[in-house]
């Protein structure tokens, strides 16, 4: 058995014998540590009256096992934890992945040991598995397993300075845990009802430019519709100025669009033309008719002197 401090936690290992079970056949399930407070055989711990895991503790343990990705080691010796100190390999003697709290304590289940750590079992030249822990010094809770080694040293004098020097930092309390993700989903919340808040502002904003848009069309559509009648009306004042059209076709150019009465007066002589001959004179057939009658000839395209004989 070993503890250390580190931080504001502690670091333990417990060794229990490891037996095999109908003579050869080797167990799937290891025993880790006990129900209960419990102790050390040496005396520890020295930190606090002793070690504790009871319902609450243990369900934290086991569903911290549950949030790892990867498979537990099972290694010789605790090497995986001095291999970077002596340069020496760390084979597994066997991996799992789940816990198990039962009337006897906490159990690591479905082991699957290689066949080099299940012939040791058997034949007992491995008798103990060992393992690592953090706890509380202030109340002795196990917190969680940190690793575990088949061992035949049930004192492991080195662990200290081992873990010491790998500078092992301990998973804060699953209380701790849940205050840190409260904190952060306060943090999230916050920023999301600053993000909707923005959201509002910048819908605000777009449907003010929007409104403005539809406001300027408008205007503009204003405009064009008067510079348009102003147009209508400065041609219509012009032909009736210059007898391209007569009083009497008024109403009927006045509901002409802007582009047709363009259309119309670019062809229509005015009443001044119409009234002359080639000669310069003016037409007598021309005199005979009145100003409506001419400007519907002009519309016609046919000449005074046949709408005249078509009039007799």
């Amino acid at each position: 058995m070993a503890s250390m401090k580190t931080d504001a936690n502690s670091l333990a290992a417990l060794t229990i014998e490891l037996v095999p079970q109908d003579g050869d056949t080797v167990p799937t399930d290891a025993h880790l540590l006990p129900r209960g407070p419990f102790r050390a055989g040496d005396g520890r711990p020295h930190d606090c009256t002793n070690w504790l895991l009871d319902d609450r503790a243990a369900a934290q343990v086991v569903a911290r096992a549950g949030e790892k990705a990867n498979d537990t080691l099972i290694d010789y010796e605790h090497q995986s934890l001095s291999t970077r100190q002596n340069g020496q390999p760390a084979p597994a003697a066997g991996w799992f992945r789940t816990l198990e709290w039962r009337d006897t304590g906490l159990y690591a289940t479905g082991v699957k040991w290689t066949d080099r750590a299940r012939q040791a079992i058997a034949t007992r030249e491995y008798r103990y598995i060992s393992a690592v822990f953090h706890y509380l010094p202030s109340t002795g809770e196990v917190l969680e397993i940190v690793s575990v080694a088949l061992t035949n040293t049930p004192a492991l004098d080195g662990l200290e300075a081992l873990v010491a020097a790998l500078k092992l930092t301990p998973q804060p309390p699953l209380e701790d845990a849940e205050m840190a993700d409260e904190k952060e989903l306060a943090a999230l919340t916050s920023e999301r009802d600053s993000l909707k808040t923005n959201l509002a502002a910048l819908t605000a904003e777009r449907d003010t430019a929007v409104a403005e848009l539809a406001a300027l069309k408008a205007q503009n559509e204003k405009a064009a519709q008067e510079a348009e009648k102003a147009a209508h009306a400065s041609l219509l004042t012009a032909a009736l100025t210059d007898g391209r059209i007569t009083p009497a076709l008024k109403p009927w150019a006045e509901k002409l669009p802007l582009a047709a009465l363009r259309e119309y007066l670019e062809s229509a002589a005015p009443a001044g033309v119409l009234n002359k001959q080639a000669s310069g004179k003016e037409n007598p057939a021309t005199a005979a008719l009145t100003q409506e009658e001419q400007t519907l000839c002009a519309k016609l395209g046919v000449s005074h002197e046949q709408f005249l004989k078509a009039k007799e």
